[in-house]
């Protein structure tokens, strides 16, 4: 009797071993892939933000910036010259009218970098450009940006781009299944489950690095585009 109760006893340690053996193998690689898709998401909002930052700060310099450095500042403190009707006139006048007339004439202002990068993409918001220097996730590790040129017949076309890694993509990709606040039943469901997913190479190669533009041809396309 004894015997046959270790027995089962066995049997259903056994079964809950098996059991969470079949749940891990299906719950990892859909973890993972969640995770990627987290990440990229995050990236793609940063990378727009980039790729409307760098449009205006060419429309002004005539070049890309060649470093987040540069960019920031620019979003942070630098303006664009822009041309603005000054004036007033009756609305059953034409505005053509109104410039023979003098009612109204033509001004150069200057106006913060920022308003045109936003003006450019209506998706974007103030919010996007705070920290859009940084990877996510990462510890404020920064994108890098590689310059170049392109020889046309007649001039040089300014190219850049930025290269994503998948290990930067996928950086503290542990903390973030499992925060440090995280209760102790969490812990243990992201222990059992997902410990290490991070270096799980069979589910790293289902997936690709990310970048945006080209030196080789006048793009600022993304891969994920």
């Amino acid at each position: 009797m004894k015997t046959r109760k270790i027995f089962s006893i066995l049997l259903i340690v056994v079964v809950v071993v098996l059991a969470i053996f079949a749940a891990r193998s299906i719950m990892r690689p859909e973890k993972f892939r969640q995770v990627y898709e987290l990440r990229k998401t995050a990236n793609v909002t940063n990378l727009t933000t980039i790729r409307s930052a760098q449009t205006i700060y060419k429309n002004v310099y005539k070049k890309y910036a060649s470093s987040m450095d540069s960019l920031v500042d620019f979003v942070e403190n630098g303006t664009v010259q822009i041309e603005k009707n000054v004036g007033h006139f009756p609305d059953t006048m034409s505005e053509a009218e109104a410039f023979k007339l003098g009612l109204i004439h033509k001004e150069v202002v200057e106006v913060p970098a920022i308003e045109k990068m936003l003006e450019l993409d209506n998706k974007l918001t103030r919010e996007n450009f705070k920290n859009f220097q940084y990877i996510p996730f990462s510890d404020k590790k920064e994108y890098t940006i590689q310059t170049g040129s392109i020889a046309s017949k007649t001039y040089e076309i300014p190219v850049y781009k930025i290269d994503l890694p998948l290990d930067d993509i996928l950086v503290n990709m542990d903390r973030s299944i499992s925060p440090e606040n995280s209760g102790a039943l969490k812990k243990l469901w992201n222990k059992i489950f997902f410990n290490k997913l991070s270096e799980e190479q069979q589910y790293k190669s289902q997936y690709g690095d990310m970048y945006m533009g080209s030196l080789t041809e006048a793009s600022t396309a993304g891969s994920w585009e």
